[in-house]
């Protein structure tokens, strides 16, 4: 009789694919061939803390496309005089001011070497080149070969609008069609960027949306695969907003930055188009009727409190200084409140008690998790492998396939609570996993994992390490009887 030979699946099949990074990818539709070298750039890229400055770089982008449509930026009170007869000073010093921080923010991104050779490279051409040359040169400054050529060009761009607003401030008056005509040339340059075009309310990035919430992490991967992206979105929308809020609480101390009512404007008008969202994307597909009630009710209550906050306390920006600190709190309560109500509509009592938002975000609890997952999968890669320097090749497999295993659900939560420097190792060997033959057959395939693992292992302990030192886990000790029950229930599952 004979036998038929055993075809192993292709590695890829067997290693768990990561659902956020496949849904934020999915969500940058064309952009995401760019945007992947852009991540690959930042990771790079020598400067502290890149991740929160990029956020605040594309912030100000996207506050600057909405504030820019003046009928519908909602921190003007326009019934005060009609658009056409208004002068529009005050808003083009709220334009200048955004783009002067947003040149800060790019000179923070370029690195020194980079700035310097990019400066230098565009001083020589302008000095050697004549008409052909020059059109030449324009034309390479809009093909944007790299991120930091990007990132270049819109600071080019941003200080000489920054330097024409200067003059158009010296006029008598500066009317609705000039103001347009400014806002029309500051969208021009953003939407032509290759790399830095803000994202859209539904489009994300994975260096800086992340939910970093143990439950509503864990709640998430409960909920059925067809609308956990729908609830995905929303959740990460509402917390980009209470991101953006964070920079408006922290201006709102003393005189009011002019860049805090282009921030407030983004802040409404996302917020609008989060309720549009809701309503027509959400709700008809959010599955049983009380899921469906409750997204209604989120789009209705932040409707209705957007239009209430525009109404009482964004007109009042320009004649009191406690607006801003008012209407940031306003919007913070809102958000958070649908953050409680949206969760409590997928999972009833999980956001019940005093505090329910800052039970749902606690960083006590985030870090707790991430410390006993790192822990576990350190140990698993230990195991697999001392049976390997044993030779023990088949109790090795098996513990390999609990790693596989384990990585599904490490991607599912503690992946998205680390920081964004880590995840380059994490991926690394997540790539290993997925290249790897299988079985690993022969002396030379076992040397490269042993010391995969060994290397890895030793990430995963130092990453615990730094965790541990974290404030918010002062005075907690490890639970190393959970952390182990944990351990054990995948190497009984890999078995």
């Amino acid at each position: 009789m004979s036998t038929a030979p055993v075809v192993h699946p292709p590695r890829a099949s067997r290693v768990p694919r990561d659902f956020y990074e496949d849904f934020v990818r999915f969500s940058q539709g064309s952009q995401a061939g760019y945007l992947a070298e852009r991540e690959r750039w930042l990771r790079a890229l020598p400067v502290e803390a890149r991740e929160e400055l990029l956020f605040e770089f594309e912030m100000l982008l996207r506050g600057l496309e909405r504030y820019v449509h003046q009928e519908d930026n909602g921190v003007t009170d326009a019934q005060e005089q009609p658009l056409v007869t208004r002068d529009f000073r005050e808003e083009l010093k709220d334009i200048r001011a955004t783009l002067s921080q947003a040149i800060r923010l790019a000179r923070h991104l370029l690195d020194p070497d980079s700035d310097q050779k990019l400066q230098f490279r565009r001083y020589v051409e302008t000095q050697l080149a004549d008409d052909r040359g020059l059109r030449s040169r324009i034309e390479g400054e809009r093909k944007q070969e790299t991120p930091q050529e990007s990132l270049f060009v819109l600071r080019q761009s941003f200080e000489s609008l920054r330097n024409l607003i200067d003059h158009l401030l010296q006029l008598p008056v500066c009317g609705l069609s000039l103001f347009t005509d400014v806002g029309n040339l500051v969208l021009r340059e953003i939407v032509l960027n290759r790399y830095f075009r803000p994202c859209r309310l539904t489009e994300f990035r994975l260096e800086y949306d992340r939910l970093r919430s143990a439950r509503l992490l864990a709640l998430l991967a409960t909920v059925p695969a067809e609308t956990r992206p729908l609830f995905t979105t929303v959740y990460l929308g509402l917390f980009r907003l209470l991101h953006c809020l964070a920079y408006v609480s922290q201006d709102a101390q003393g005189p009011i930055p002019r860049r805090v009512r282009v921030l407030l404007a983004l802040v409404r008008s996302e917020a609008l188009s989060l309720v549009g969202y809701l309503k027509n994307e959400i709700a008809p597909r959010a599955g049983p009727k009380p899921l469906q009630a409750a997204c209604l009710r989120a789009a209705r209550d932040i409707a209705r409190e957007t239009e209430r906050i525009a109404r009482d306390i964004l007109v009042e920006l320009d004649r009191d200084r406690a607006a801003a600190a008012r209407a940031s709190y306003a919007f913070t309560q809102l958000f958070q409140a649908q953050v409680v109500a949206l969760t409590e509509a997928l999972s009833p009592g999980s956001a019940s008690g005093e505090a329910p938002f800052e039970q749902l975000v606690s960083a006590t609890e985030s870090a707790e998790r991430l410390r006993r997952d790192l822990w576990v999968f350190s140990q698993l890669c230990r195991t697999a492998e001392g049976h390997l320097r044993n030779d023990n090749v088949p109790s090795a497999e098996a513990v390999i396939s609990s790693i596989v295993a384990f990585l599904g659900y490490f991607q599912d939560g503690s992946y998205q609570l680390l920081r964004y420097v880590d995840y380059e190792a994490f991926d690394r060997f997540s790539a290993l996993l997925t290249e790897l033959p299988w079985p690993p057959e022969g002396p030379a395939v076992r040397t490269r994992l042993i010391e995969d693992l060994r290397g890895f292992s030793q990430v995963l302990e130092n990453t615990f390490a730094a965790v541990s030192r974290r404030a918010q886990l002062r005075g907690f000790n490890f639970d190393r009887e959970e952390a182990e029950r944990l351990r054990d229930r995948f190497l009984a599952e890999g078995s």
